[in-house]
């Protein structure tokens, strides 16, 4: 329920979306906004082209924020909302934008800044002045910064109180009903009938558990009832394609490669269970988030969001990071009891429709409401 000083509030708000990666995360806030009653409008903020050199690069960062000058002066909003990263590059060309918008914008604009993802990199004591001198500065002029995890909030609430005290903790939307069971999906991707279908969705780097997963099929009685689906690009992938080959577990394996995320998106309504032993810091992986609110099954590392929203064996079974042994026991378990599947399945549905459109975008409202 939104609080009773809402239609006292000024609701308009200008979101900085990426131009590709979570730009349909964005769209889907900026959606949730307007249906509660904000005025909301956008504009492209985030990475420029990583092909170009530092100098050119800087130069898109500038004009990039001349553009949100112009569109601030145009919309008069409350709120300036930035998605972003929390790590050096990135805090660095936040710094560098609000810089601009401070100096040319001259009316009051609360500023909230969403991180997909942290490196605290930031914080180490080699971090250099620049760095610590960018922080510095972002702390003094961020009203709030969404964080995807409460480890995140914390860590940066030890290094940096001043900032920490403005961090709050968000999800990001997930809709499960863009994943869709479908016979014909099923033949496109040769998802076969009769095996157990275990689903894997990133990046393929090792950081993602991905080589984890595949030493673990030999260890497997059934692995021939089963099928290990992993979906994602990346530079890790040839040497597990190698690897798949050298453990003689071909015929137990499929390598989709990359798959653009609407597509994607149907691999959890038509498989059995996710596995995503990642030991990658993420803030709320989607991949882990999709599944759950699709009713899937999960077998994952207890990190960051998934250690906040997760418990087993309610939702998940956790693994340790590269641990072979761990991944085994947890894959035999799922696999050789029904009832738990079904128990997890019920779970992860009913938990994913806290991660819907209307009540992420109203718990941020909420606190937006604190900064007016």
């Amino acid at each position: 329920m939104l609080p009773k000083d809402f239609i006292s509030m000024n609701k308009k708000i200008v979101i900085g979306i990426p131009p590709k990666a979570h730009l349909t995360l964005a769209l889907d806030e900026v959606n949730g906004f307007r249906e509660i009653g904000y005025d909301c409008n956008y504009i492209t903020y985030g990475r420029n082209d990583q092909s170009i050199n530092v100098f050119n690069k800087l130069i898109g960062v500038i004009k990039n924020a001349i553009n949100i000058v112009f569109a601030l002066y145009k919309f008069s909003p409350a709120y300036l909302y930035l998605n972003s990263r929390f790590e050096p590059v990135a805090s660095t060309r936040d710094a560098i934008s609000l810089l601009i918008i401070k100096a040319l914008y001259f009316k009051n604009v609360k500023i909230i800044i969403k991180t997909h993802g942290s490196d605290f990199a930031v914080f180490s004591p080699d971090s250099g002045f620049f760095t610590k001198q960018v922080v510095s500065f972002l702390a003094k002029n961020v009203n709030a910064w969404f964080f995807l995890s409460s480890e995140e909030k914390d860590i940066v609430y030890k290094n940096n109180p001043s900032l920490g005290r403005n961090a709050y903790v968000t999800a990001n939307v997930v809709d499960s009903k863009r994943s869709v069971h479908s016979r014909a999906f099923q033949t496109e991707f040769k998802l076969p009938d009769n095996k157990f279908k275990f689903l894997f969705v990133g990046r393929i780097v090792r950081e993602k558990g991905v080589f984890a997963i595949l030493e673990s099929i030999p260890y497997l009685p059934f692995k021939d009832k089963c099928q290990f689906i992993f979906v994602g690009d990346g530079p890790d992938l040839n040497e597990l394609i190698a690897l798949s080959e050298q453990l003689k577990v071909t015929d137990n394996v499929s390598f989709v490669g990359f798959i653009n995320d609407d597509k994607c998106d149907h691999f959890y309504a038509n498989t059995d269970a996710l596995v995503f032993p990642t030991f990658f810091n993420e803030g709320f992986p989607m991949a882990l988030f999709k599944a759950v609110a699709a009713g899937l099954p999960i077998i994952t590392t207890r990190i960051r969001a998934a250690k906040d929203h997760l418990i087993e064996p309610d939702n998940t079974l956790w693994v340790s990071g590269e641990s072979t042994s761990t991944l085994v026991d947890a894959i035999t378990r799922l696999y050789e009891n029904p009832g738990l599947r079904e128990s997890m399945s019920l779970n992860n549905r009913k938990l994913g429709e806290e991660f819907s459109r209307h009540k992420v975008v109203t718990q941020m409202h909420q606190t937006l409401s604190t900064l007016a």
